[in-house]
């Protein structure tokens, strides 16, 4: 059985580790996402809107920024990738929604994503997805409640 100080020691090293594979997931997104002229960020703004959406309700399922949202929704709909619609449920925050063009554009990442993917599982094999997904819920859970205890007086 570890002590404390060893298994403080363990996840200090796993967290490093998830920040290097952080980095290295935020580069291959921009490449990923370059294959299409866009950025990451364009891409998942994208990706969220699929059925629509006000901007703020955007970056909050984002867990950006609304006024950095709306600098990327403003840049996709002076390219033909977004539109702005009315939103029945609120007469100010209109509806955020792809356009057949955003559309394509998105397939055409998903593509690269997909053979990136199968490029990624065949240099990873072996590993327990299950267990590691798991594990990162769990560790994401305990920082979520750090967060929030942190934010009380």
């Amino acid at each position: 059985m570890m002590s404390n100080n060893e298994d403080e020691c363990e996840l200090d090293q796993v967290i490093h580790a998830i920040a290097t594979a952080n980095r290295l997931l935020r580069e291959a997104g921009e490449a990923l996402a370059s294959s299409a002229g866009q950025t990451h960020s364009r891409r998942m703004v994208l990706q969220t809107l699929r059925e629509g959406m006000s901007v703020a309700e955007a970056a909050r399922r984002l867990g950006m920024q609304r006024q950095g949202v709306q600098r990327v929704a403003d840049d996709l709909v002076r390219e033909g990738l977004a539109r702005y619609e009315e939103n029945p449920r609120h007469k100010r925050a209109k509806l955020l929604k792809t356009t057949p063009s955003g559309r394509r554009c998105l397939r055409e990442i998903e593509q690269a994503h997909g053979e990136w993917l199968g490029r990624l599982a065949a240099l990873t094999g072996g590993a327990s997805w299950e267990t590691t997904r798991h594990d990162l819920e769990r560790l994401a859970e305990a920082l979520r409640t750090l967060r929030d205890a942190d934010r009380d007086p």
